[in-house]
């Protein structure tokens, strides 16, 4: 099928007004001819490409595109503006052959998008044009994202601080959707994308089968690069910004075994490993030092650890680690020292080792985060999770799983470390009615508001995606099918709005 069916070109060349009140430079008549025709279908219904031919090529400075809303919609516009750099870069403006190539992301499947779009000049002047996209209908292998169940719909009078979420999946590519539950990016030729972010204007995707990085362009273009390091095997759940470069749960080999879910490694995105924190070393070492024996903890050949998410703090230099098996440990960044623990004391590790009692801080009130997922540092300071509930899956036969809830929270905790406590001071539980007792997401971001993703709820066949304001008021509430955490491995936020890349 023909992605693009009919484009419809209005030539309106205009002068924009200025915030003065007064207006922008005269169009230069020496730009002479700009004209816009289309070049070809991107790999899905959400990407286009316009190809507008320029006389004067070498005197863009930028270009912008916005995709007007569909009626009755509440979440802002796709609007994103390409620079010359970034155009240069990528190989879309020609100056040779006065062409440029405008890549058009974000529009609705199966549907006629109107796009306004924008060329600014060096001398500051500016020409407009629009265009009607026909998108066909976006075909799901298995549909999932398509089938959508809403169970409370975009609400109009609740203010959200986001308009556009990433989901990070094990079925495909990323996805984006907005808040009214439009698929508003998709791309092709991955399948498995739970380790991924944005970042500089490309997704990023590790492979959960290789130690290689996947480069995916906005137009859907990919490339993909090997990890520096040949120990390294492959990535699993997540990865996000470091200090450097992005923090990555990966599994190495050593000796010809592998060491499972208990290493961390920051990465930039040509594949360069530029540090490594070995849990099994540095628990060996402060277990050791504070007089226990490790080999009953710090076990090979088992998945003893089991990383899920790894943050980087920049206000004191650490890393804050959840190791779903066991604790929340926050490290030096620079040494891999650790600083303190907070978990279940009814577990192994605190039951029958001291060295890490004593690394343990203290819980003054609420509840102790128990098989967590998702950390992340709130607007406020405090760090946040979401507590899923469960007791330890591969703690040693005869040991302590630990407490098993068997419901949801959000949590969120105020750590004291001068007097080594911790307070849970917010949560939120869905009137303790939801178990999605493995992976799963919580933040909150802009304006106060919250993404929350159920990933493998009822009984491991639904996703469920909610959307709170800074009040605990429910803005939207999607359902999606699963297998387990295929749908939805974790939600965030990623701005389709206002987008600039350079």
């Amino acid at each position: 099928m023909q992605f693009l069916r009919n484009v419809s070109l209005c030539l309106m060349f205009v002068m924009v007004a200025s915030c003065s009140g007064g207006s922008s430079p005269q169009p230069d008549a020496t730009l002479g001819e700009v004209t816009v025709a289309t070049r070809a279908p991107g790999p899905t219904p959400f990407i286009a490409h316009l190809g507008i031919r320029v006389e004067r090529a070498d005197l863009v400075r930028s270009v912008s595109y916005t995709i007007e809303p569909k009626a009755g919609t509440i979440s802002r516009p796709v609007s994103i503006t390409y620079s010359n750099a970034y155009l240069v870069r990528r190989q879309l403006l020609d100056v040779a052959n006065r062409h440029l190539d405008v890549p058009v992301v974000g529009l609705y499947a199966g549907y006629q998008n109107k796009v306004s779009l924008q060329l600014t000049f060096a001398d500051g002047s500016t020409r407009s044009d629009s265009a009607v996209i026909d998108t066909p209908v976006y075909q799901e292998a298995a549909p999932r994202y398509t089938a959508m169940d809403v169970k409370t719909p975009r609400q109009p009078g609740i203010t959200l601080g986001y308009d556009f979420i990433l989901l990070k999946n094990n079925a495909t590519t990323p996805v984006v959707m907005d808040t009214d539950g439009n698929i508003r990016w998709a791309g092709a030729g991955i399948t498995k994308a739970p380790s991924s972010t944005f970042l500089s204007g490309r997704f990023l995707a590790g492979s959960t089968e290789a130690p290689t990085l996947y480069r995916i362009e906005l137009d859907g273009t990919s490339s993909t690069v090997n990890l520096s390091d040949p120990t390294l095997a492959n990535f699993h759940h997540d990865l996000v910004p470091g200090k450097v470069g992005m923090l990555a749960e990966v599994d190495t080999r050593s000796g010809g075994s592998k060491i499972l879910e208990s290493v961390l490694a920051e990465i930039d995105a040509d594949g360069r490993v530029l540090k490594q924190w070995d849990m099994a070393a540095i628990f060996r070492a402060a277990m050791s030092a504070g007089g226990d024996d490790p080999s009953g903890f710090v076990r090979d050949n088992a998945d003893w650890f089991h990383m899920n998410s790894a943050i980087y703090s920049p206000v004191d230099d650490s890393l804050i680690v959840s190791s779903r098996e066991n604790f929340v440990v926050k490290l030096d960044y620079q040494s891999g020292r650790i600083r303190w623990l907070l978990g279940d004391p009814n577990k192994h590790w605190y039951v029958n080792y001291p060295s890490l009692r004593a690394l343990a801080l203290t819980l003054t009130s609420g509840k102790m985060p128990v098989g967590q997922h998702s950390l992340s540092i709130a607007p406020d300071g405090k760090l946040m999770l979401f507590n899923n509930g469960t007791a330890s899956y591969n703690n040693p036969a005869g040991t302590p799983a630990g407490v098993n809830p068997g419901f949801n929270a959000v949590s969120k905790y105020a750590i004291d470390e001068s007097a080594r406590t911790a307070a849970e001071v917010w949560t939120y539980e869905h009137n303790r009615d939801l178990w999605s007792n493995i992976c799963s997401s919580a933040y909150q971001v802009n304006q106060g508001s919250y993404l929350i993703a159920y990933s493998s709820a009822y009984e491991h066949t639904r996703a469920k995606l909610i959307g709170l304001d800074a009040n605990g008021k429910l803005a939207f509430d999607y359902e999606y099918p699963t297998q387990v955490c295929d749908t939805i491995f974790n939600a965030v936020v990623i701005d389709f709005g206002a987008l600039v890349l350079q």
